[in-house]
């Protein structure tokens, strides 16, 4: 009999601990949100510029890095475009980490946009500015802005 209620107990106590488990454990599949303060849509940046970038990144859980790029925009693809000048065609791409833990973080980087590459002038015309956030689950959110790379120039042509 006394190994009978052993037998027992034990079943109801791991039918207990097996319903107290944690296969309670919510998924993460929202995506983090992104809200771009710099740089704003159309702005002008001159080559050996520098492109001040600030962003809020945000999730209900916990964000994880976060990528800049930057390239041009000289094919039209889903922007309208200026004409691209002869030159280096520029462009910028890099991941950061965030700290673990985080929901909230403002993001400020200063990319130096060059005058020249390989000794050629930099291509002035339409750039996109990616911004990719990841949460720690894998879910991404991206968002683009669109600048101008363009020289002040010398219009006088009556020398």
């Amino acid at each position: 009999m006394k190994t009978r209620l052993v037998y027992l107990f034990s079943i109801t106590a791991s039918l207990l601990f097996a319903s107290c488990s944690d296969d309670d454990t919510v998924i993460d599949t929202e995506s983090p949100e992104i809200t771009i303060m710099e740089p704003h849509d159309d702005e002008e940046i001159a080559p050996g510029g520098e492109l001040h970038f600030e962003a809020l990144f945000t999730d209900n859980v916990e964000l994880a890095s976060y990528k800049i790029d930057v390239h041009s925009n000289f094919d039209g693809h889903d922007h309208a475009s200026l004409k691209q000048s002869e030159g280096k065609t520029w462009s910028y791409s890099e991941v950061f980490q965030i700290e673990p833990g985080q929901t909230s973080f403002t993001a400020v980087q200063h990319i130096e946009v060059p005058e020249t590459i390989d000794g050629m002038a930099i291509s002035e015309g339409v750039y996109d500015v990616g911004v990719f956030v990841t949460d720690a689950a894998g879910n991404e959110a991206q968002a683009f802005v669109e600048v101008h790379i363009e020289g002040e120039h010398d219009d006088d042509h009556d020398h």
